[in-house]
């Protein structure tokens, strides 16, 4: 059993992305009129008081957390872990895309109760972007970085992991919305 304490997480939502497949900003796109960023603030808030935005976008900074541009541009999903795991000082970190509308505090509970201190992540399964990363691997990160090796799913096939299952009651909360036809069926997920 976890007992991480609510002070000692930090959450970490990456919204620094292109976009090119939605074909505008992905958190701000609305879903039952919020933008999804707001949904995942919102379940983020239930597990942890400290929250980072990794953006240079300036939309972001109303939502009152740091915004912390990408300290390596053009690095994908490594580069905002990266920036955002360089800037926290807690132990365990909850990364999240900002493409998550319909995520929940029960999902991010469940991974924060079923993650191990022997794991350096903690994901759902074929979701690396809804993890729980120990602050211990930022050189890792660094390290891919220099290296130009920027596939997560390859640096994370070099960390101690544990996946956890996606189960039916999971599925539709997990989901990411990357494109306007993936938004357009999106209601019928949940």
């Amino acid at each position: 059993m976890s007992s991480i304490k609510r002070s000692d997480i930090t959450g970490i939502i990456l919204a620094g992305g292109k976009s090119s497949r939605m074909g505008q900003e992905k958190g701000l796109v609305k879903h039952n009129g919020i933008p999804f960023i707001e949904h995942i603030i919102r379940a983020m808030e239930t597990v942890t008081d400290q929250i980072l935005i990794i953006t240079s976008q300036k939309a972001y900074q109303k939502y009152g957390y740091k915004c912390i541009p990408d300290i390596f541009t053009e690095c994908g999903p490594i580069g905002g872990i990266y920036s955002g795991l360089s800037k926290t000082s807690t132990t365990h970190n909850l990364i999240l895309s900002c493409d998550i509308p319909f995520i929940t505090s029960f999902v991010l509970e469940n991974l924060i109760h079923k993650h191990r201190i022997k794991y350096d992540i903690t994901y759902y399964d074929n979701n690396p972007l809804i993890g729980l990363y120990n602050q211990s691997v930022t050189h890792k990160f660094l390290q891919s970085i220099e290296q130009k090796q920027l596939r997560l799913m390859q640096l994370l096939f070099n960390l101690k992991v544990q996946v956890l299952e996606v189960t039916e009651q999971i599925t539709p909360l997990v989901r990411n919305i990357n494109t306007p036809e993936q938004y357009n069926k999106a209601n019928i997920w949940i």
